[in-house]
This record gives structure tokens, sequence and C-alpha cells, in this order.
């Protein structure tokens, strides 16, 4: 057999591969389930940081995440490379069922609940989720007001 028929199965078959694993990846830790119900296709027009470490489940996406906020919500979107299953996402606030900073011994992070998928935790460095709560408090004191 050629040695470019090798090369040509090899790299198709690694990618393939890398599809697969990212995709599982993506099913296995919720964020399948929160694409399911906040799917993003538009521009996001807000506060960007790139980047950023995001727990979501027992995986760790480690600087490969732009987590996005504005006042209506988050955006949270993956490299390219990391994209297979993972859609980009954007969570109104007002679906964010609980939002609390836990400090433990080994670190403090922002842990997010959705209405839709509650048994999914999104868990975001503390000194990110700071910037985050202070776009959400904006959104949320005009619900407490009354005000769309």
């Amino acid at each position: 057999m050629p040695v470019e028929v090798i090369v040509v199965v090899a790299v198709l078959g690694f990618a393939v591969w890398w599809c697969v694993l990212i995709w599982s990846i993506s099913w296995l830790t919720g964020w399948r389930t929160l694409a399911r119900h906040y799917h993003f296709t538009g521009p996001f027009h807000g506060r960007k940081h790139r980047f950023q470490h995001l727990r979501l489940g027992w995986s760790s996406y480690s600087g490969c995440v732009t987590v996005g906020s504005n006042a209506d919500g988050l955006s949270l979107a993956v490299m390219f490379l990391f994209r297979p299953g993972h859609q980009p996402l954007f969570i109104p606030w007002s679906v964010v069922r609980s939002a609390e900073f836990v400090r433990k011994w080994y670190g403090s992070w922002l842990e997010l609940r959705t209405t839709a998928a509650p048994w999914v935790r999104l868990r975001l460095p503390e000194r990110l989720g700071k910037r985050l709560a202070a776009d959400a408090n904006q959104s949320w004191a005009a619900a407490e007001a009354g005000v769309e």
C-alpha cells in the first residue's frame, strides 16, 4: 500500500476519532443538554472574556472557552478545535435557577444552574464570576422592579 494512502487514512482516522471524543465529552458533561435549550446562533454583543476556565459536570474546560456577558445573559463558546458537539450557548439570566459563590479549601467559584437542566452544574472561577454577576445584577434588578 502506498505511503500516501496510509497517511491520508491515518489523518482521516484521527479526525474522526477526535470528533467522536469531543462530541462524547459534550454529551457526558451536560453541554449538549444545555445546547438543546440554550443554543445560540447569532453574534453576541457584550463583554467577552477569552481563554477562560469552566467546569461543567465532571469535566474542566481549561482555557478553551470564551465567556461573554451582558445584561441579558451569559454566552459560552469553545474554541474551534473543540467545537464538535459544543454549539455556542446563550443562557438568559432569567432562566438561571440558582447562582451562588462556593468556597472550598481547594478553590472558589460561581456555580450556576438553569431551570431547564438543574442537574448540570456550571462552575466559573470566582474572579470571572464576580464580573458576570455585575451584568446579571442589572438584569435581576430590572426584573424585580418590573422593567422589561
